[in-house]
């Protein structure tokens, strides 16, 4: 994706003026980067604003026992864990590459101040994005708390099915136990046990639907196997 055109997709700057969005592209930098390399560590000190313009970027947290936990995947025209922007803290996740060729704009950090200070609306816009990005978090937070990993992978599997009986799980099994918060053992044992209960059909990565009611029974927390 162009600079201009990513810019334009970003909540809290595509209100801005053609010249100001003109600027912003004429003085960032972009950054290539190979799947699985990271672009900043939890706690690292904010680089500025960062928009995907090409692949993606996952970001996670870990735990003391190196679990991951997706908390987001950003895609082309998104921006990247803005927080440290508008609070002047550091990182409070780390983020990579989840996709070859994944390419980065970025803008620095005391670049973006100045250009905050000169358009108030940028503050004003962030508020609205910060909100959004609570919003996921707290859902997110709630599935933790009140579903099963049953619940939460048979979540998964309708959300990736989008409606469809058959489909194939573009994500590895170690990419979903992030998503949901558990772990690649698993996520692995449980596809199985929704296998012998008769809820889908597995052929290496694909996966079918014979009982969908039941699977979104389980999602539900309305029973468990």
């Amino acid at each position: 994706m162009e600079r201009k055109a990513a810019l334009r997709c970003v909540l809290f700057l595509k209100t801005l003026p053609e010249p100001v969005i003109e600027a912003i592209a004429a003085t960032g930098e972009e950054r290539r980067l190979n799947r699985g390399e990271l672009l900043f560590a939890e706690h690292d000190r904010c680089l500025g604003l960062l928009v995907v313009l090409q692949g993606a970027v996952k970001v996670y947290k870990l735990d003391s026992r190196g679990r991951e936990l997706t908390l987001d995947r950003e895609m082309p025209g998104e921006s990247v864990a803005e927080l440290p922007l508008f609070d002047g803290g550091n990182y409070p996740a780390s983020a990579e590459a989840a996709e070859e060729n994944t390419v980065v704009f970025l803008v620095r950090r005391e670049r973006f101040r100045q250009l905050m200070s000169e358009h108030p609306q940028i503050a004003e816009r962030g508020l609205l994005a910060l909100g959004i990005r609570t919003r996921k978090l707290i859902a997110m937070l709630e599935a933790q708390a009140l579903y099963s990993v049953r619940a939460r992978l048979a979540n998964y599997l309708l959300e990736a099915a989008d409606g469809r009986t058959t489909f194939l799980l573009t994500e590895t099994n170690e990419a979903i136990a992030g998503h949901i918060g558990t772990m690649r053992e698993v996520v692995s044992r449980t596809l199985h046990t929704f296998k012998d209960a008769g809820a889908i059909r597995l052929d290496g990565r694909s996966v079918e639907l014979q009982e969908p009611e039941l699977l979104r029974r389980i999602a539900d927390n309305i029973v468990d196997l």
